[in-house]
């Protein structure tokens, strides 16, 4: 977790289904207004469910793709930009040493308690809000 992690993958929801994934690519072409090639999407698909991905995850990254991205001439790796990042302990240590002390860094992080229950997850706040128990 040194790099950190995507915390949409700690989510407890079922892997994605090729149901919901044909409803994002009916999305996609309403909002960009283009026709995609089906094996665009197959390419993309396949990729996916590679990379573990669920249901939550996904709806997080269409949402997000299609708040964010402006163009219709996406790629594959667009996909993959997306993530909730949190970071170990040590992250945090560093962030706390960055700012001077603890009093500084602590409150403008969220801090989420794994589904472990014993590590912590740190992350700089942003408005984005993971469904996972928080540390007040």
């Amino acid at each position: 977790m040194r790099e950190g992690i995507n915390g949409l993958d700690l989510i407890d929801s079922p892997l994605i289904s090729s149901e919901t994934f044909k409803k994002g690519a009916i999305l996609l072409e309403q909002n960009f207004g283009i026709d995609y090639p089906k094996e665009k999407f197959d390419m993309l698909f396949t990729m996916i469910k590679e990379e573990g991905w669920t249901e939550y995850r996904f709806m997080q990254t269409l949402k997000w793709f299609l708040k964010n991205k402006r163009y219709s001439s996406w790629t594959i790796a667009d996909w993959f930009d997306f993530g909730v990042r949190l970071y170990p302990y040590e992250w945090y240590l560093e962030q706390q040493a960055k700012a001077g002390n603890y009093t500084k860094a602590l409150p403008q992080m969220d801090v989420y308690i794994m589904p472990d229950g014993k590590t912590r997850g740190y992350r700089w706040k942003d408005g984005m809000d993971l469904p996972l128990e928080k540390e007040s």
